[in-house]
């Protein structure tokens, strides 16, 4: 089998392959998500309404009409009062904020390592 795999593939391409394999492994342990470490800041008129613990499930209501759950890890704005729901279509998000500009209110995911938080102007 080594035979033919020589036949194959050069020394090069064998340690190449090995390497990319090893950078595979590398990748997957540091990637890992610990749902357990991150919480769920929300904000309304920029005030904290709370902070809760991503992994477990609760349903928010920050106003009349604006909802945020939190589920499996993940966390979404269910309701909004808003116009274009653009809030509402983002869907389940377990990295990245979730903004509603209309009513002011933000969902921010924090993590105790490092804060996951895309900065747009």
């Amino acid at each position: 089998m080594i035979r033919d795999l020589r036949k194959i593939f050069t020394s090069a391409d064998i340690i190449l392959i090995f390497f990319l394999l090893v950078i595979a492994v590398i990748m997957l342990v540091l990637i890992k998500d610990d749902i357990s470490a991150k919480q769920v800041e929300i904000r309304y008129h920029n005030k904290l309404v709370t902070s809760a613990p991503l992994n477990k499930d609760r349903i928010i209501e920050i106003d009349a009409g604006i909802v945020v759950e939190i589920k499996d890890g993940k966390v979404r704005m269910n309701e909004s009062t808003c116009k274009n729901q653009y809030c509402v279509k983002q869907g389940w998000s377990n990295r990245f904020p979730i903004i509603c500009i209309p009513n002011e209110v933000s969902v921010v995911i924090k993590s105790k390592k490092k804060e996951e938080m895309l900065i747009t102007k």
